[in-house]
């Protein structure tokens, strides 16, 4: 039993910190009956509106929050504004949403900033009592994984001679493309330039072709390991080759 307690303590030690990542824990909230007062939200003005903390922890990750406040008479009229608390305890919006009759939700979403997730700390979720007959209200609270940093396109490169002779194969090399977020996975050729990757390559990024006489743009696609493609080209003069002399 020892043994076993040991073994899983150091595996949770070694693994990677994607691994351990968490999405915050979506929940409910409900009117406690404080903002029985209509009127646009003062903070000085006890009674027009109620705050609901909540908080992102350190080690989540999420990649948006959506947040929603709903009550049950159409002829009232809630506010709702998402504030994120800053270093100096002030607060920062980060969301709101403010309809009208006869709706009776208002819904706002705080999305991840770039390639990262939504920023830990401390939130609050503010209903406005604008218009409404009761203090009644409640919400959902709800978080979605953090999807990570989107997929950078790769980048192609192609290197061909400028010139060429009918009939003698020539070198078409891609192995100068690479992405930034990961590699290449797969190169295909279109060689007579109407726009369709005939030849797979596979996971070659040279291909040795010989053309007849004409100008040509060959073109190389090269694919990421998440699928993403980009693409070179280049114009190849070819001449006829001359014939030797016996």
């Amino acid at each position: 039993m020892r043994k076993t307690l040991a073994i899983a303590v150091g595996l949770l030690l070694i693994a990677p910190g994607s691994a351990l990542a968490k999405r915050t824990a979506d929940f409910t909230y409900q009117s406690s009956g404080k903002a029985v007062t209509p009127g646009a939200a003062d903070p000085n003005a006890d009674g027009t509106y109620e705050d609901i903390p909540f908080t992102i922890a350190a080690d989540d990750q999420d990649g948006t929050v959506s947040v929603e406040l709903d009550w049950s008479n159409p002829v009232d009229d809630w506010d709702l504004v998402v504030y994120k608390k800053n270093a100096s305890g002030g607060l920062d919006q980060v969301g709101s949403s403010a309809g009208g009759p006869p709706s009776t939700s208002e819904a706002t979403t705080i999305s991840q900033q770039g390639t990262n997730p939504v920023p830990p700390g401390d939130y609050v979720i503010r209903a406005n009592n604008y218009a409404a007959t009761t203090p009644d209200f409640s919400g959902t609270v709800k978080f979605t994984d953090f999807a990570g940093p989107p997929n950078q396109r790769p980048v192609a490169k192609l290197k061909a001679p400028k010139k060429a002779k009918a009939g003698k194969a020539i070198t078409l090399d891609a192995s100068g493309s690479s992405d930034p977020d990961g590699s290449i996975a797969h190169y295909r050729w279109d060689l007579d330039g109407d726009g369709s990757m005939e030849t797979d390559g596979g996971t070659n990024p040279k291909l040795k072709h010989a053309f007849g006489v004409g100008v040509f743009h060959p073109s190389v696609q090269v694919t990421d390991d998440k699928g993403r493609h980009a693409y070179a080209t280049k114009t190849i003069h070819v001449t006829k080759a001359k014939k030797k002399k016996k």
